[in-house]
């Protein structure tokens, strides 16, 4: 403390310009790194707005009960060079017969190969199985996808998607039948409806009945 004691007016200006310096040092390198994260932060936003989102799953299909595996770029850029590989590796439950294409082998091959491009908005579908894959106890019931792509500003950041096909099942068993069922109805009531215009049409008094209908109450038509 004595030490303290025999400093000067001077040297107690120059601890407080040295202690300024030192504060005013700090603020400006938070300042700095404050600024280069927002910077950061706010290219990152830009990229990803402007980079290609290719999606993996595995729908039913809307008019039918098979599945297939979709592949649709969500993005609004062209994504190119687009990998995608499954774990465990994709399997179809249909067994080939004759001539017929083993769906396995061509899911699989479909995977190896990278897509050169897929534009915004396009959405590629392959004929993986149907409803029986849901009785199947011995394949996978959960898929994990994995997707790289490049877009306009390079390498993309690495997707990953987990397709559980219980959860897929409901989906099919719960809207698909309904669907179905809704539009056959509706199929059976307008040919029912024509049928019933046909005949009145076709028959005097069907004729007589739809004109007497028209006409104002208490008309001369209608006595």
């Amino acid at each position: 403390m004595n030490h303290l004691k025999a400093f000067t007016a001077d040297d107690w200006a120059v601890v407080a310009a040295i202690v300024a310096a030192v504060v005013a040092f700090w603020q400006a390198s938070i300042a700095r790194r404050s600024a280069g994260r927002q910077l950061a932060l706010t290219e990152r936003i830009h990229r990803e707005q402007n980079e290609p989102y290719v999606v993996v799953d595995i729908q039913p299909e809307r008019n039918g009960g098979a599945l297939l595996l979709v592949v649709e770029n969500t993005g609004p850029t062209v994504a190119r060079n687009v990998r995608i590989s499954c774990d465990p590796p994709l399997e179809s439950g249909w067994a080939p017969e004759g001539d017929r294409w083993d769906l396995t082998q061509v899911i699989q091959g479909v995977l190896a190969r990278p897509i050169p491009v897929l534009p915004p908005r396009r959405r590629l579908t392959f004929l993986l199985d149907n409803q029986e894959r849901f009785g199947n106890t011995e394949l996978p019931r959960v898929y994990k996808f994995t997707v790289n792509a490049d877009g306009p500003a390079g390498a993309v950041e690495t997707s990953e998607y987990t397709v559980d096909l219980d959860a897929v099942r409901w989906v099919l068993l719960e809207n698909w039948p309904t669907r179905q069922l809704e539009a056959k109805l509706g199929k059976i009531e307008q040919a029912v409806r024509a049928l019933g215009t046909h005949d009145r049409l076709s028959s005097p008094t069907g004729t007589n009945a739809v004109r007497l209908r028209r006409q104002r109450p208490g008309s001369s038509d209608e006595e």
